[in-house]
């Protein structure tokens, strides 16, 4: 269906750490992911709640701690303006069980403890990619 190919990003990388941003690109990328990425909370939020999804839930992998909104905050602003949408995957240092409960309790679907682990977090894209309700 060339409906599918519309430029919708199976992953979306919300993450300020230029380093690990790169890292992610590069590994998704390889696995031949479309991406897009953003380094700012408040930019990542525009993008995400303009974002033509065309129905297939991109991947959200959202830092916490970012510069002009936190991630907790646009978990929830999507899941109150765009349910359903986005199939988010949270990453952040933060790694008690109240932040864990947090991230799920907001909306997210996993969540993923820094310093990342590549095939942890390939496995966990890959998971919500193709195991989607329509695949």
């Amino acid at each position: 269906d060339p409906q599918s190919a519309t430029g919708v990003p199976d992953v979306v990388v919300v993450e300020d750490d230029s380093t690990l941003q790169e890292m992610l690109r590069y590994s998704l990328a390889n696995q031949g992911y479309e991406l897009v990425a953003y380094s700012n909370g408040r930019v990542a939020l525009d993008g995400l709640l303009t974002m033509e999804t065309g129905g297939r839930r991109p991947v959200v992998l959202l830092d916490v701690d970012l510069p002009g909104l936190d991630g907790f905050r646009i978990l929830q602003e999507l899941t109150a303006n765009r349910p359903g949408d986005f199939q988010v995957i949270i990453t952040t240092v933060h790694s008690s069980e109240a932040a864990q409960v947090l991230a799920i309790e907001s909306g997210a679907l996993d969540y993923i403890v820094k310093p990342v682990s590549m095939p942890v977090t390939l496995a966990k894209v890959e998971r919500l990619v193709n195991g989607g309700p329509s695949g």
